[in-house]
């Protein structure tokens, strides 16, 4: 889905990014505005600041950074895969930064997406062309495609996570669904269903699973954006829209979880990073597009050390960036909820143009 940018596309997303600049974003970065979902208590009064610490650009050997996908923590071994979406590898850094090895210069990979990594040591990658999930060992060794249930003749994976019993998730853009294997790549369930509304799903491209099992779903095109589904697979609630307002979102790309179990979630062509609660509540925004530190440009995914790390990476900035989470006391004040926007309709289909030529 996310191929390579010309200098056309280029335009084209920058076109896009402008029009949302004017009708879509309402309050800027850092806004403490409140917009809370329908029968949700309110937030507590802390909030957080994402002060970065360290700006990457170049991985092992000294070769620079091209366009990266996907990012994921590995919470037991401090390590930080990223996806190397132009330079066909995978990349592997300390918790720091610090490159570490990288794998895929057999030609085993094309643009992948993402990658994580089990207790085992397998390492699982979404491979961009053609899509697939391929499975490496801790060394970077190819082993084999990973088998796909359903039967499909393309099949088409578009997110790809793992939760803490070493569960795989696996977003399948036919079928519509997450698919759960377990350790041994057996098919244990189902999430989801087509269409759009509570529980429907459409173009996924993030999933972040909490301790306890829960499931958050970032949708690139369905509404809700986001939707949280239980350990089983139940839904329980959702929040977002494609439309005006901080709280809602352009394109979500990518979800994380923090320490304290604040959602936070990279929104590409707002070039803003959200912090909500579990329950929905709009906390505060960061970023704004630039090159400097603490801005984005075009993030595409986000990761956390379920500490006080927070890690992005940028597809235009081609960087990776590593945040600090610092808790802060705010004093909230209310807003009323938002009305829908005569824009809405311009919004989508200028999402839908974008989506068309990411694909």
């Amino acid at each position: 889905m996310y191929a390579r940018p010309g200098i056309q596309k280029v335009k084209q997303l920058l076109l896009i990014t402008i029009l949302f600049s004017l009708v879509a974003l309402g309050a800027g970065p850092g806004t403490a505005q409140q917009n809370e979902p329908t029968g949700v208590k309110s937030a507590p009064p802390t909030n957080v600041i994402l002060q970065p610490i360290q700006v990457v650009y170049q991985q092992v050997e000294g070769t620079y950074l091209k366009s990266p996908r996907g990012i994921w923590v590995d919470r037991n071994n401090d390590e930080v895969y990223v996806a190397d979406t132009s330079n066909d590898l995978v990349a592997v850094f300390n918790a720091t930064g610090l490159p570490l090895f990288a794998f895929g210069y057999n030609r085993e990979l094309k643009e992948p997406v993402k990658a994580v990594a089990d207790a085992s040591g397998r390492i699982y990658v979404l491979n961009g062309i053609p899509r697939a999930v391929k499975i490496f060992n801790y060394r970077g060794e190819y082993l084999k495609d990973f088998p796909l249930a359903g039967g499909a003749d393309k099949p088409n994976p578009t997110a790809l996570a793992l939760d803490h019993n070493g569960n795989i998730y696996i977003a399948e853009g036919s079928s519509r669904q997450i698919q759960v294997y377990d350790s041994a790549l057996r098919l244990i369930r189902e999430i989801g269903k087509k269409g759009n509304g509570d529980s429907h799903l459409n173009t996924v491209q993030g999933i972040a699973v909490d301790t306890d099992g829960t499931v958050y779903v970032a949708d690139a095109t369905a509404t809700p954006c986001i939707q949280v589904f239980s350990a089983e697979g139940k839904f329980l609630r959702g929040w977002g829209e494609h439309n005006a307002g901080p709280h809602n979102f352009s394109l979500p790309a990518g979800v994380a979880i923090d320490g304290e179990g604040r959602i936070i979630v990279a929104d590409t062509l707002r070039h803003a990073i959200t912090v909500f609660t579990k329950e929905g509540v709009y906390l505060g925004r960061h970023g704004g597009m630039g090159s400097q530190p603490g801005a984005v440009s075009f993030p595409t995914d986000i990761a956390t050390d379920g500490k006080e790390r927070v890690y992005v990476v940028e597809r235009l900035g081609s960087r990776l960036q590593v945040w600090e989470e610092k808790n802060v006391v705010v004093r909230r004040r209310a807003s009323a909820p938002s009305s829908p926007s005569p824009m809405r309709g311009q919004i989508q289909k200028g999402l839908n143009d974008v989506m068309k030529e990411m694909k």
